[in-house]
């Protein structure tokens, strides 16, 4: 029997699933557009949530297309 830990360790790390950022913006879509752009600002302050909102607007909004 392995003994119970008594001190704090570091969080675990999970990487991101690359899709959860993906999608393909319909071309001459302004909404589309905005949302790259919310999503590209996201990215780049890692802002995961709402880098994968953004492209969640857009997968969805492909699908109504």
């Amino acid at each position: 029997m392995t003994s119970p830990i008594r001190y704090s360790q570091d969080p675990v790390q999970l990487p991101l699933d690359q899709w959860l950022v993906e999608g393909h913006p319909v071309p001459g879509c302004k909404k589309c557009a905005v949302s790259d752009e919310r999503r590209s600002e996201a990215v780049s302050r890692k802002d995961w949530r709402a880098a994968c909102a953004a492209a969640r607007d857009i997968r969805s909004h492909n699908e109504s297309h």
